[in-house]
């Protein structure tokens, strides 16, 4: 279980999260020319990265969808997620789009900026509906790209079993934990179960920078911030429980670090609210917490994202198909159960407003902690290249974790970023 963590005597392997070389194009069900109008085909091509969490879903709602519209048949189509960016963005010019695609936050904007998205706006979609982070996670430049079918956001997951065994007294899960509390946890943690927490080394490390009132950019997005003392202090927290006292497991990109919690290997969790399924079914005595807040900032910010789907605006997508397919997926039917059926939270503001959601609330305790921390949650930057920022930050994340010193590491991925900008 521990030969993908990160430390000074281990190689890495980056996967990079803006997608690798790609693949080429392959036809869809639906087609129409560059001029959005359907040639008369009466079925719907959909694609999406490779989860198989949330196929079966996909699935479901493909049924629902076909039977709602009349449709010989959707077929979704799923490619491995380092590669999906490079697909896509190669299948619009060959003709071979789909006629929507699901899109991760970090290309959301490169989508818009390059016009290879059709204006929702245009179409009756309206920005105002959804909460704040999927609202800026499916626009760029003040204009809706995408639709979400779920936002998320991260928090800390206990082992309350193996906190107990550490000596330790479980909090109560509102409790926001402070930096020193926290290390004193994985501190006990580590000698009484040899691992206090697992993350992923990239995102572990932007969510202490985040809860430490920093981020990649400044807030007027003019320059990188993710070399500032915030951002340091941060790293600088992390480094020694992950290189020095191996306390903490820094997986690498491309590896699953949920894994540790759900074998017993670590008894604290780098967790998202899309895992709820996971852990509900996982046999163990578990809770959520706010993610530890720094010193900097009172409140503790942790990364937005979800799945976002869009439609090709050119490339042989069959756009009125497409359009169907995000006003089913924006429908109140959708959106009031998303989190019942896998976990995240829904997208748009008046679904939390529905008896079906409130109802799972109340059934499902565990989750309230989840509706709190979404208004703490934050989107990630606006800005066609974030992929590559996000790529950047977590290389040296990863170098980080392998005893680089973090100052010299952040100041090069801050290099990176604003050659972007």
């Amino acid at each position: 279980m521990r030969e993908n963590r990160v430390t000074r005597r281990k190689a890495l392997a980056i996967a990079g999260g803006a997608g690798a070389a790609g693949l080429a194009g392959c036809a869809s069900g639906g087609r129409s020319g560059d001029s959005g109008q359907s040639d008369g085909s009466n079925s719907a091509t959909l694609w999406a990265w490779n989860d198989p969490g949330l196929s079966p879903i996909r699935e479901e709602q493909a049924k629902e969808f076909e039977k709602k519209h009349g449709l010989d048949g959707v077929n979704w189509q799923y490619y491995p997620f380092d590669n999906y960016l490079a697909k896509a963005t190669s299948a619009i010019p060959a003709g071979n789009a789909p006629d929507s695609l699901a899109l991760s936050v970090l290309w959301v904007p490169r989508f818009g900026d390059k016009g290879v998205a059709v204006n929702l706006e245009e179409h009756g979609f309206s920005p105002d509906d959804y909460v704040t982070a999927a609202r800026n996670n499916s626009s760029y430049d003040g204009t809706l790209w995408s639709v979400p079918w779920y936002a998320d956001c991260r928090l800390l997951c206990i082992n309350k079993q193996m906190f107990e065994q550490a000596g330790l007294e479980v909090p109560d899960p509102s409790h926001r934990p402070s930096w020193d509390e926290f290390a004193n946890w994985v501190e006990e943690l580590g000698k009484e179960h040899g691992t206090g927490y697992s993350m992923a080394a990239g995102e572990g490390l932007d969510a202490f920078v985040l809860s430490n009132g920093s981020g990649y950019l400044t807030e007027d997005g003019s320059k990188a911030a993710i070399n500032n003392a915030a951002a340091v202090e941060a790293a600088e927290f992390l480094q020694p429980m992950v290189v020095e006292d191996e306390h903490v497991l820094a997986r690498t990109s491309g590896t699953t670090h949920v894994e540790d919690f759900l074998s017993g290997q670590a008894p604290m969790l780098y967790a998202g609210s899309w895992h709820y399924p996971r852990l509900r079914d996982s046999g163990i005595d578990w809770q959520y917490n706010p993610h530890p807040g720094g010193p900097r900032i009172e409140k503790s910010h942790t990364w937005s994202a979800g799945v976002y789907y869009s439609v090709p605006s050119r490339g042989g997508a069959d756009q009125e198909i497409g359009r169907k397919w995000l006003e089913y997926i924006d429908s109140m039917e959708v959106q009031k159960n998303v989190t019942r059926a896998m976990g995240g939270f829904p997208g748009r503001k008046d679904a939390y407003e529905t008896d079906a959601f409130k109802q799972y609330l109340d059934d499902h305790p565990k989750l309230k902690v989840v509706a709190q921390e979404m208004e703490n949650a934050v989107a990630f930057p606006s800005h066609p290249d974030v992929g590559k920022m996000w790529t950047a930050v977590h290389t040296q994340a990863e170098a980080i974790f392998q005893g680089t010193d973090p100052k010299s590491a952040l100041d090069k991925a801050a290099e990176e970023i604003n050659g972007l900008l």
